[in-house]
């Protein structure tokens, strides 16, 4: 009886491997997962205002970066790839060839959702949609694969989905790319088992960890990184207190109005702000109340912008509508 078993169990194994007729090598993971890693944490230092001060010259330069980077790690990625299969007298596999087709395809989707960000907004989300373009390819590959890929494939798209559900600071959800991409992928290469059929359990068990090597590094450099954030010593800091009144300038323009001069709204603070000052300009550095430190380009959020309308007894009258807040 235990022969029969283990014959049926060979035939199983067989089957399995047929099924899942390509395999991901460990130096796709390595290259793609420390490029983006890097990626993540290194672009905002290369395309800087101060380099490239226009804001239509800023959006190209980032495209031309991150497709330049990109394409470069794919070609050199295929090459090596082709050399080991050939090196062991090996042809590439039809259905490899075609799942590396849709990887290209995720990865130039999520480049030029990049760049479109620069022109229709949506910039808070780049890093959300990197981690559910990576994870969805990776879960890709492991249809045809291996069972792990699937399982990480599925964490990396729900650790994006569940940043952007509990409303993470932009900084937060870079530290978690960056590290889901710099760890998660060279250590899921070195958890890649050739195919080997394993239990729920045993799956479950390596998701498990593979979440805690991504996710504790991540929330300990955010953490670590709000704490360090302060301003420089030369900076002077002026204190805003409740109550202040402050005009907003307001300067409308479009195809179908003409640009008036600026119209001043005053707002009025409900918290006290810190606004930091370095040679009597503001750094863009502030602080809410008894709070961290914030940057404005990454913590002042517009929400729930509403255009409306009606006839008034003076004639047509236009209303916006809109949420200013900080984020956490």
């Amino acid at each position: 009886m235990s022969t029969v078993t283990a014959q049926l169990e060979s035939i199983h194994s067989m089957l399995a491997a047929g099924h899942r007729c390509i395999r991901l090598q460990r130096h796709s993971l390595l290259l793609w997962g420390i490029t983006g890693g890097i990626l993540c944490l290194g672009t905002e230092h290369v395309i800087t205002p101060e380099r490239f001060p226009g804001h239509l010259e800023r959006a190209v330069a980032l495209l031309l970066f991150l497709g330049i980077v990109l394409s470069g790690v794919a070609l050199a990625d295929f090459w090596y790839t082709r050399h080991r299969i050939e090196a062991r007298e090996e042809s590439l596999p039809f259905v490899q060839a075609q799942v590396t087709k849709v990887w290209w395809l995720l990865i130039g989707m999520g480049v030029l959702f990049t760049f479109a960000t620069a022109f229709f907004g949506g910039g808070q989300m780049v890093f959300v949609i990197w981690l559910v373009l990576f994870g969805l390819g990776i879960y890709v590959h492991g249809l045809f694969s291996e069972q792990i890929l699937e399982w990480a494939g599925v964490m990396m798209i729900l650790l994006g989905i569940g940043a952007l559900a509990l409303a993470a600071p932009y900084t937060a959800t870079q530290w978690l790319a960056a590290s889901a991409f710099g760890l998660g992928m060279p250590l899921l290469g070195a958890m890649l088992d050739r195919g080997a059929s394993k239990s729920a359990w045993t799956r479950a068990g390596q998701s498990a960890l593979w979440l805690a090597v991504v996710v504790t590094p991540a929330v300990l450099a955010y953490q670590w990184r709000q704490s360090h954030q302060l301003p420089p010593q030369a900076a002077t800091i002026v204190t805003l207190p409740a109550g202040t009144r402050i005009p907003l300038n307001i300067r409308i323009g479009g195809n179908i109005v003409q640009g008036e001069a600026d119209l001043a709204v005053p707002l009025t603070l409900a918290r006290p702000l810190y606004v930091v000052l370095l040679d009597g300009k503001p750094t863009g550095m502030f602080r809410v109340a008894d709070g961290h430190w914030k940057q404005r380009a990454r913590s002042l959020w517009i929400r729930d912008v509403q255009l409306g309308g009606g006839l008034a007894p003076t004639g047509p009258v236009a209303t916006v509508s809109m949420m200013v807040e900080v984020g956490p």
